[in-house]
């Protein structure tokens, strides 16, 4: 197992190098045939039913109020179908096609860097759909609702980059799945409070103001995070640090929270038993050169 933990932040970093390649061309064919780019981020969770319910199953650390108000934006402009008794909406075909077309415009720019890559493209696609379908037919624990959900776009007959994006994203959607199975059942419907106990963890935030900054994204005020850190504090998970408004994990809150990462861990890696050790060394190598080799053309 340890020799397979290297995975995963290569996975999520060369993820993040097609993230600041395509997402600029994305937003601009959004607003140039004025789409919500907001379908583009929310096809990781669906595009078959809006619901806070739904969007929870994958992200259960954000803020739900945002997603209401989006809903009720995306209904006014006939993007979604009004809520049914469930308090689902119903995403319309022009939501999946507009998600599609401005989605395939960050594609059709991949295609154009394929030259300019000097990697076996066509080895790194079948190497990673082996680990995708292996974690199709892997038993659950993680449940896969991430990964049964998500909207796909590329398909056997596009170009590999956007083969090889599609595959990432899969198993980026695995990896939140692996880590829901493994996580939630510390947590119950308090992400805000498991995040908290993340940031301090990894000391990427350790402050409430830290955390209003570095996860703006997730919807929350520093009030929210002042909150869960008082509930995080209450339940032995945090306790304070030297400086004031610093907090450190306890060791009950270090303990569980390095139990989940290697619960993730567990689930996540189980499937790659069916990657031999010869294609594991050749497919960190080749994604090694595909995650350096995009970091420089995105200069381009």
């Amino acid at each position: 197992m340890e020799s397979l933990t290297k995975f995963w932040p290569l996975i999520y970093s060369t993820i993040k190098e097609f993230w600041s390649i395509t997402e600029p061309h994305i937003e601009e064919a959004a607003i140039r045939n004025d789409i919500p780019v907001e379908l583009y981020f929310y096809s990781e969770l669906g595009l078959e039913y809006f619901s806070t319910e739904d969007f929870q199953k994958r992200d259960p650390f954000s803020n739900p109020e945002q997603f209401e108000k989006l809903f009720a934006h995306l209904f006014f402009k006939g993007w979604i179908e009004a809520p049914m008794r469930d308090g689902r909406h119903q995403v319309t075909e022009k939501a999946r096609e507009g998600a599609r077309q401005i989605i395939q415009a960050g594609d059709s720019h991949l295609s154009t860097l394929e030259p300019l890559v000097d990697i076996n493209l066509r080895k790194l696609v079948i190497l990673l759909k082996q680990i995708v379908t292996a974690n199709d037919a892997a038993p659950e624990p993680p449940q896969k609702w991430a990964t049964l959900k998500r909207f796909r776009v590329a398909d056997n007959d596009s170009p590999w980059l956007a083969q090889i994006r599609e595959h990432l994203m899969d198993l980026f959607a695995y990896r939140d799945d692996s880590h829901l199975s493994a996580a939630h059942p510390h947590f119950g419907r308090a992400g805000i409070v498991w995040s908290v106990l993340g940031s301090v963890w990894s000391g990427s935030a350790v402050t409430a103001d830290q955390m209003t900054e570095s996860l703006a994204f997730r919807g929350y005020d520093v009030n929210d995070y002042e909150v869960a850190i008082q509930a995080a504090v209450q339940i032995e998970w945090l306790e304070s640090a030297e400086i004031p408004g610093a907090f450190r994990p306890t060791t009950k809150g270090r303990e569980l929270r390095e139990q989940a990462e290697g619960l993730t861990n567990e689930h996540f890696f189980r499937p790659w038993s069916a990657i031999s050790p010869d294609e594991l060394d050749e497919l960190f190598d080749l994604l090694t050169k595909l995650r350096d080799q995009l970091h420089e053309l995105k200069k381009r």
